[in-house]
């Protein structure tokens, strides 16, 4: 089991449940093992299989922690909201009688993301209130969950009290600069509180992390427009008109993918939309459901190390450049990619070889010959 569970945590799917099928086939049978299958299954939104999993967890052992949280999170994310309540007040419950018998802290610790998720429930169910008060049951547990402050956040602002709202999103901000919801909240809610040229600068801020956001465009457009640079606020609404059709398109395609989840075409083509869009997280997400379901596609896995540049992962990138080279050693595009990342590292005579092999499978290719002219300069200078 521990090596099906370091599998699951390094993102590697296919294999976890390679391992919970080997041992479930020796004749294991024990709630850990279909928890863990659940797991995978809801990380990969194949809902009806994780609740299958899931409930045949429960079925061997009721008590096993998460099992109701898991059930609530397979509700909420197919919007089946007051399902996902009674799931989440079950988990919350039983984690109030582990707690009773072990150290108060113990018992915070592990309710504080269910408050958390109870609240957001209830703010996309339009219970306001409810969702403030969870909010705030979870901030009292845990003050440093800067996404307990952007969801409060929202509650505030849709309370139409704007000042509090931006109040929360700095807090959030200040917590996790890094994330791009923070930054982007605070950016919008200085805008709607009247401070349009901080909000531009807080906004590029957000366009250099994520070019391809549409609400980012749009606000940045609308901001700039109000500070009267009116040239420069049109291409960024231009640009949010766009972004705009693809946005529609993802939608689309993930009604599409959710409705077929044994579909990896669906799955890739919601993944090619969430690239465009910048989305590189979710766009990882369905990318591995794709390859869960095809895993000898090496279109997929092709475009599964490209992403991996795109998150910066550069590591898994090559890692996978290789594996698919060993698979095919014939892919000029592969030779291609792997060369620009070990260029890029200044692994110059690597480079020059994973070129030379792509020019092999690609002889009049212009790109790959003005790549290896840079590179031969690179190495003179």
């Amino acid at each position: 089991m521990q090596q099906a569970w370091q599998a699951f945590e390094q993102g590697v799917y296919q294999r976890t449940i390679h391992l919970v099928d080997s041992l479930e086939q020796q004749g294991v049978r024990a709630a850990a093992l279909y928890f863990l299958k659940g797991r995978v299954y809801l990380e990969l939104n194949h809902f009806d299989a994780a609740i299958q999993a899931l409930e045949q967890a429960k079925a061997i052992d009721p008590n096993y922690p998460g099992i109701d949280y898991q059930l609530g999170h397979a509700a909420f994310l197919q919007g089946r909201y007051r399902e996902a309540l009674t799931h989440y007040r079950q988990a919350l419950e039983q984690v109030e009688r582990i707690s009773a018998g072990n150290s108060r802290q113990t018992g915070q610790d592990i309710r504080e993301p269910i408050y958390r998720q109870i609240g957001r429930t209830y703010f996309l169910l339009d219970s306001l209130q409810a969702a403030r008060r969870f909010y705030e049951k979870a901030l009292a547990l845990d003050s440093t969950q800067s996404e307990t402050y952007r969801w409060l956040s929202e509650v505030a602002e849709v309370e139409g009290q704007l000042e509090d709202a931006r109040r929360y999103a700095e807090k959030a901000l200040a917590l996790d600069p890094g994330h791009f919801e923070n930054l982007y909240r605070f950016a919008t809610l200085l805008l709607r509180t009247g401070y349009p040229r901080d909000a531009v600068y807080f906004l590029q801020e957000a366009f250099r992390r994520n070019p391809h956001h549409r609400g980012v465009n749009y606000n940045l457009g609308r901001a700039l427009m109000l500070l009267g640079e009116r040239k420069a606020a049109q291409f960024y609404l231009e640009r949010a008109r766009q972004l705009e059709e693809v946005t529609s398109k993802l939608e689309d395609a993930k009604m599409a993918a959710y409705q077929y989840p044994r579909n990896p075409r669906r799955w890739a083509e919601l993944a090619a939309l969430y690239v465009q869009t910048g989305d590189y997280l979710e766009a990882r997400k369905a990318l591995d459901a794709a390859l869960f379901l095809d895993p000898d596609n090496l279109a997929l896995q092709n475009d599964r190390a490209n992403l991996a540049l795109l998150l910066g992962d550069t590591l898994d990138a090559v890692r996978r450049y290789y594996q698919l080279l060993q698979r095919d050693s014939t892919l000029a595009d592969v030779w291609l990619n792997l060369g620009v990342v070990l260029a890029a590292q200044q692994q110059y005579d690597a480079a020059r070889r994973a070129w030379l092999q792509a020019l092999r499978y690609r002889p009049n290719d212009d790109t790959l010959r003005r790549y290896l002219a840079e590179l031969e300069r690179r190495r003179g200078s």
